[in-house]
Order: C-alpha cells, then structure tokens, then sequence
C-alpha cells in the first residue's frame, strides 16, 4: 500500500488563517502573517481511532491518503460564526470559506479540525472524511446550528437520538453526497467522490 502525506492539504487549511499584519501599504509588511493568525492555528497529532482505517474502506486495493490537523485556538482573531450559505458537501463545513474560516470556525464552537482523503487506487472512487471536535461548551449550539444547515440544504435524517436527527444525509441525482453525525461534542462528516457509492456502504464506514 502507499501511505503517504500531502503537505499541499496542510498548506491549504493552514493558508486559510492567514490575515494583514497591518494597514500598510508596504507589500513586504503584507506579505507577514499577523500575530493573531500564527496563534490561531497549529498543527498537532489526531488521536489514534479519530480517522477511518483506509483498510476498512478498500479491504482489497491500494490506497494514497492525505491528512491534515489543526487546533484552532482562543487566540483566533474575534469573528463571527455565522455559517456560509452554501449547500455544496464539497465546501463544507460552510463557514464562509475566506481568509476568516478558521477564525470563524473557532467561534462557532470548533476546537480542532481533522480532514483526511482516501483514493483507491483504480477504483475511482474517493472518500473525504472530516472530524470537529467542539468546545464542551459551545458544543450544543454548534450541534444545532449545523444541523439546521442540514436540514436547510434538504438533508433527509437517517438515525436519531432522543428525538433529534443525528446522523443526515444529502443527496444529489439518487446518491450519496454527503453524510453527517453529530454527536458526543463532535461532528463527523464523509464525502464521497465517483460513482457507485450507496447510502448503506457510508452508513456502515461510518459506523
């Protein structure tokens, strides 16, 4: 099997941080990441059992993978949680993808954040699994908050906890497109990517 990081994901979650240092017009100056955005972001080691076993995707075929872990922390600069608009599973989790996603993320209750791409090798097919991990205390209104994004964008419920959704999913041409868990202060969303996925196969990786 190839195993194999892709420091260009990294690069694209860490990039997101990035913020002006100052006002001036300098280019040089604005070519520095501020203070605030340095400490708003690090990476660190997801835990073992956080991420799918690639195995468990494709028992038979090869596999490259890509992963990516930041701790967004309380030194993000203050911004808003209000999500995007955005229905697309590509751009989720929909908060405002610009220079403040981070940022905003933090506010909205998000203490770390874990992507990882599977690609079977000659299967065609791919699978994008996120992992947020919410403050204890911001974790209900942060589990709300994107399960109303869901049922928004038309997500059907596929299990449910105490009366409330828990697990949803979004379809798109009668497949699977995107399917979401929230729960225990945490939020676990799979993306497939080509064709021939079904709603039972991403219920049973998930589970």
């Amino acid at each position: 099997m190839n195993h194999r990081t892709v420091p260009a994901l990294l690069a694209a979650l860490a990039a997101l941080t990035v913020l002006a240092a100052c006002t001036n017009d300098d280019p040089a100056d604005k070519a520095q990441p501020s203070v605030q955005a340095v400490a708003c972001t690090t990476e660190y080691h997801a835990p073992e059992g956080t991420l799918l076993r690639p195995e468990s995707v494709w028992p038979q075929a090869p596999y490259n993978r890509s992963e990516a872990s930041l701790t967004l922390s309380a030194g993000c600069p203050k911004a808003p949680a209000a999500p995007s608009t955005s229905c697309d599973p590509a751009e989720f989790p929909w908060s405002a993808p610009d220079e403040l996603r981070a940022a905003r993320l933090r506010a909205a209750g998000v203490e770390t954040w874990v992507k990882s791409t599977i690609t079977g090798a000659g299967a065609g097919q791919g699978l994008t699994q996120q992992v947020l991990e919410l403050a204890p205390a911001q974790a209900s209104a942060a589990l709300n908050r994107f399960r109303d994004h869901l049922v928004q964008c038309g997500a059907t419920t596929v299990t449910e906890t105490d009366g409330h959704p828990q697990a949803l999913l979004l379809e798109g041409q009668g497949e699977p497109k995107l399917l979401v868990d929230l729960a225990n202060d945490r939020i676990t969303a799979l993306t497939p990517a080509g064709e021939g996925w079904t709603k039972q196969q991403l219920l049973q990786i998930q589970h």
